[in-house]
């Protein structure tokens, strides 16, 4: 079937929720996985066999893991390829320690060399799935992930993608209610169940043949098989109703033809010494994030002040180019904070712009989420008042949930709630960033657009003019996106992970630093 004929049938059999699996359909953690499992049973086989003077067949990925282990829970999955040898071990109990000669002990350290390899080489996701998801949420449909790992919340929050779904069923939770392993329906169903929808109601995104029996037979409106290792006929001969081998999404597509590239953070070059080049003979409008950038990032968000020297350097620069702040903050709140008034300013993502000769516009149309954030606001506040550290931050057109200083043990608990508010507001939508989730309205409005917004109505798109952005945050990724291939793009801070910015600077310092330099530039014209 072809893939763009998937969201017809999404909305003719009048489909309300999707239920995405972990593994495989949303993360690339398979291999991990395998890899953990492999280095736990040729260790183990090795041993028992050289006790008992024999030799038993080491774990086969290709065949093995497939057949015994992958989409089913951990003790399953022990017991099952045990069993593939004939080797029977006692149950034992979830906290045996890990190596124990049980069921339970042998999963345990399989866990344990799991997550060693996932601290080493980090999470990668389907890039097609997270498109697919965001795009689905946009359209109004509820969303769910499930696995039979129990891992599935620190693969998610590794991956930076926990607000992308309201519902989380995984393996701590169905040993909790006692649910059954795939090919039982057991999980999918209970996943339904949390989004309040029939199953009839809901889709279903599997790429395990135990996954899409499940998915069949807890009697879900659509079963998507998704084929990422070329066994497109095995997962239909299994239940899928449709198979595909990778997710279609009107984002990506209208992408095609201007693929945003990225690149690892910690290998751009350095900005620093390279104005005149950066510049290439033309005036720069330059746009800047606030926290990280301006100012340092603080615990306290209301202690972020700009330095002295900072704010001469910005006055120096708009003398002789346009500039302009794009932060999270409310813009009031940042423009208090940069206190220049010959510079422009957009607030809250870039939904409240405001500069000089009195210019005041509220392009995104965020207005209308504002009964919404109010509940927000009022929910999370009751919610998280006991928790240590949380702080709900209200914004006009946003509400930031900060945990950077909750304890590690109830980061998880803070992000819960923030989900379960959002879940209940179809106006909002999330937007995480740096230790904090935020709440914002859900509006196709970004800093990348905000820019886009500045450039024409500043009548800035020209030839001789090079739009150039600095910022450090997951937000800034939009900005840096709209860029490409029409301006310069600057990463400020260490960064491992993926961006689409091309230069960086490593601190503030460095950054006024690089406007000073900008600013003398352009003098000499």
């Amino acid at each position: 079937m072809p893939s763009r004929n998937l969201f017809y049938l999404l909305e003719s059999k009048q489909v309300k929720a999707l239920i995405f699996d972990l593994d495989g359909v949303i993360t690339r953690t398979a291999r991990v996985h395998a890899n953990a499992w492999k280095r736990m049973f040729d260790d183990y086989l090795k041993q028992r066999g050289q006790l008992e003077g024999k030799v038993y067949e080491p774990l086969n990925i290709a065949t093995d893991y497939r057949r015994y282990i992958d989409g089913i829970p951990r003790y399953d999955g022990v017991r099952n390829f045990l069993s593939s040898r004939s080797i029977t071990l006692p149950e034992g109990t979830p906290v045996d320690e890990p190596g124990k000669e049980t069921v339970a002990g042998l999963g345990n350290l399989k866990n344990a060399y799991f997550h060693d390899l996932l601290q080493q080489g980090g999470v990668e996701v389907y890039p097609d799935t997270v498109a697919f998801v965001k795009e689905m949420r946009q359209r109004g449909y509820r969303t769910a992930v499930i696995s039979a790992s129990k891992n599935c919340q620190a693969i998610l929050a590794a991956a930076v993608l926990e607000a992308l779904f309201e519902v989380r069923v995984d393996g701590v939770l169905s040993a909790e209610l006692g649910l059954k392993g795939k090919p039982a329906p057991d999980i999918f169903l209970e996943a339904a169940r949390r989004l309040q929808v029939k199953p009839e109601q809901a889709a279903v995104f599997e790429d395990a043949l135990a996954g899409v029996e499940a998915g069949k037979a807890g009697g879900f409106a659509l079963v998507v098989g998704i084929d990422r290792t070329n066994q497109a006929e095995e997962l239909s001969k299994h239940g899928a109703d449709v198979v595909l081998q990778t997710l279609p999404s009107h984002t990506m597509k209208n992408q095609t033809t201007n693929m945003v590239q990225k690149q690892d953070g910690k290998n751009l070059p350095s900005a620093l010494n390279k104005v005149k080049e950066l510049l290439d003979g033309k005036t720069p409008a330059v746009f800047l994030d606030y926290d990280g950038c301006l100012a340092p990032i603080v615990k306290d968000p209301d202690k972020a002040i700009l330095s002295e020297g900072m704010r001469s350097t910005l006055q120096q620069l708009a003398q002789v180019c346009p500039v302009a702040v794009v932060s999270g903050r409310d813009r009031a709140n940042v423009e208090q904070l940069v206190q220049l008034d010959s510079l422009y300013y957009a607030g809250s993502h870039g939904f409240d712009i405001s500069g000089p000769n009195n210019m005041h516009t509220e392009p995104g149309g965020a207005a209308a989420a504002i009964p919404a954030l109010d509940k927000a606001q009022k929910a999370l506040n009751e919610r998280l008042k006991d928790v240590e550290g949380a702080l709900v931050e209200r914004k006009r057109y946003a509400i930031a949930v900060h945990y950077r200083n909750v304890a590690e043990g109830q980061v998880a608990q803070v992000l819960e709630v923030a989900n379960d508010v959002l879940s209940k507001y179809k106006e909002l939508k999330p937007g995480p960033g740096k230790k904090v989730l935020e709440l914002k309205p859900n509006l196709d409005w970004h800093k990348g657009k905000a820019v886009h917004w500045l450039l024409e109505e500043l009548d800035l798109n020209k030839p001789d003019i090079i739009p150039l952005y600095i910022g450090d945050d997951l937000t800034d990724e939009d900005a840096f996106a709209a860029l490409q291939g029409q301006g310069v793009s600057i990463l400020v801070g260490e960064h491992d992970e993926q961006t689409a910015a091309a230069y960086r600077l490593e601190s503030v310092e460095e950054v006024q630093e690089f406007l000073q330099a900008l600013a003398q530039e352009l003098k000499k014209e």
